[in-house]
C-alpha cells in the first residue's frame, strides 16, 4: 500500500504520517510539500526506508493527479481549505484514489459534500474532517446521542481543558528538532490562528429548531455545564459540526461552541472586528495574538481557565431514556502526543488505517459520523494515547438527570 501525504512537512501531516509508518500493511509513503528541502530533512531526520519526498505544488491540476494516480492512498493537511480542499478532492476523484482530511472549515465543508455524488461515480470512499474537531468530537457526538432514545439537543465544543497525553511517537519529527536543523522558522502566521479568525467573522450556520440558520460568529451561548467540571463561558464558531451532523443524527438544536475564557474570547471578537474593518488582515490578526499568547500574562490566563475545566474536546446530548430526561456528556480525556497535533493527525491516521484493514466501504464523500464506527474507531486510537488502553479508557462519560 502506497500513500501519499499532501503537506506531511505540517504538525498534522507529520503526526499522521509517523503513525501511519508503523502499519506492516503500508509499503511506502510520500511527503509531498512544496517546500522540498524541509520534506527531504524530514525524511532524512526520520531514517525510515518507507518514506521518501518529493515536490508539489497543489495548484498544478495535472501535475497533482499523476503524483496521486501512481499512489493507492491519498492523505491531506494542505490548509487552509478554504483555498485548496475543493481542488484537491476534485483531483482524488480524478485519479480515483481514496482521499481522507483534517478539513475543519464549515463553507468548504459544504464544497465538499457537493462532489460526493462523482466520487461515487469514481468508486472512492473521501473521507472528510476527521481530525480534532470535527472528527473526534462527530464520532463522540454519536456515541452520546445513542444513549438516548430521543434526542433534543447536541453540544460539541472545544477549548482549554484537561488532557492526559502520551509520549512521542519515535517516527514524529518535532518542531524542536527541525529548529535545530534549519533555525527559526521565518516569521508567518500561525495557520490554527489563521483557521480561528477565518471562523471568527461574519455570520456562521448553526442548527436551530431543526433548521440551518445564520448567526454572527462568536455569539453567546448558554453557558456550559459538563457534569463535575467548571461552568464555562461559550460562544458559537463557525465549525462544520452544525452543518453535518444533521445529516445522521436527529436533533431540533445542534451547536459548535468555543471555551477558551470570556477574557481571551474578548481578545479574539476584538481582533476579529479589526478585520471586518479592513483596519488588519486575517494574518495580520494571527500573528499579533500569536506574540500576545506568549506572554507571560497570557500564560497565567491559559492557567487559570485550565483550572477545573472540563476535557478540551467534548459533545453533550440532551434528551430522553425511558421517558426521563437526561444529559449525556462524553469528554475526551486522555490523547496522543503531540497537542493539536496528536488530536487531529492521529484521527487522520487512524481512519486510514481503517480503511486500508476493510472497516470503512462506503463509497462517495462523507463525514466521520456517516462512515465510521465510533467504538472501533476509538479502541483503534486509544493504543496512541497510552499503553494498554481502550476506547472506554480515552473517554470520560457523564450521564444526569434533568
Amino acid at each position: 500500500m502506497k500513500i501519499l501525504a499532501l503537506g506531511g512537512c505540517g504538525d498534522m501531516g507529520r503526526m499522521a504520517v509517523a503513525i501511519l509508518l508503523e502499519s506492516t500493511k503500508i509499503n511506502s509513503i510520500t511527503i509531498a510539500d512544496i517546500n522540498i528541502t524541509l520534506a527531504n530533512a524530514i525524511v532524512e531526520l526520520t531514517g525510515s526506508n518507507k518514506l521518501t519526498a518529493t515536490q508539489i505544488d497543489v495548484t498544478d491540476r495535472k501535475k497533482l493527479v499523476e503524483l496521486m494516480v501512481s499512489h493507492d492512498i491519498v492523505i491531506n493537511t494542505v490548509g487552509p481549505y478554504y483555498k485548496f480542499g475543493k481542488p484537491i478532492l476534485e483531483a482524488a476523484i480524478e485519479a480515483k484514489k481514496p482521499y481522507f482530511d483534517i478539513c475543519d472549515d464549515w463553507r468548504p465543508t459544504l464544497e465538499l459534500l457537493e462532489l460526493s455524488d462523482k466520487a461515487k461515480e469514481a468508486g472512492i470512499t473521501a473521507i472528510i474532517g476527521i481530525g480534532a474537531s470535527p472528527g473526534l468530537t462527530n464520532l463522540m457526538a454519536v456515541l452520546a446521542y445513542n444513549e438516548l432514545d430521543e434526542v433534543d439537543e447536541i453540544v460539541t465544543g472545544w477549548g482549554i481543558g484537561k488532557y492526559k497525553h502520551n509520549r512521542r511517537p519515535r517516527h514524529y519529527i518535532t518542531g524542536k528538532r527541525l529548529k535545530e536543523k534549519f533555525g527559526p522558522p521565518p516569521p508567518r502566521p500561525n495557520a490554527a490562528l489563521v483557521h480561528l479568525f477565518y471562523e471568527s467573522i461574519d455570520k456562521i450556520p448553526t442548527f436551530k429548531d431543526g433548521k440551518l440558520i445564520d448567526i454572527d460568529a462568536l455569539t453567546e451561548e448558554e453557558p456550559l455545564k459538563f457534569p463535575g467540571f467548571k461552568t464555562k463561558y461559550v460562544c458559537h464558531i463557525g465549525h462544520p459540526e452544525p452543518v453535518t451532523l444533521p445529516r445522521t443524527l436527529k436533533a431540533k438544536k445542534i451547536s459548535n461552541l468555543m471555551y477558551l475564557g470570556k477574557t481571551i474570547t474578548k481578545i479574539v471578537r476584538k481582533y476579529a472586528k479589526m478585520i471586518t474593518n479592513k483596519e488588519w488582515t486575517i494574518d495580520d490578526a494571527a500573528i499579533k495574538l500569536e506574540k500576545r499568547e506568549n506572554s507571560l500574562l497570557a500564560l497565567l490566563l491559559l492557567l487559570k481557565e485550565y483550572i477545573r475545566s472540563p476535557p478540551e474536546l467534548i459533545a453533550i446530548a440532551t434528551g430522553y431514556k425511558d421517558k426521563k430526561r437526561k444529559k449525556v456528556a462524553i469528554g475526551a480525556y486522555r490523547g496522543p502526543y503531540g497537542l493539536m497535533a496528536g488530536i487531529t493527525g492521529v484521527p487522520l491516521a487512524v481512519a486510514t488505517l481503517m480503511y486500508i484493514d476493510g472497516k470503512i466501504t462506503r463509497k462517495g464523500v462523507l463525514t466521520p459520523e456517516e462512515s465510521i464506527d465510533p467504538d472501533g474507531f476509538f479502541d483503534i486510537y486509544a493504543p496512541y494515547c497510552g499503553e494498554n488502553l481502550s476506547g472506554k479508557d480515552v473517554l470520560i462519560k457523564r450521564i444526569v438527570d434533568l
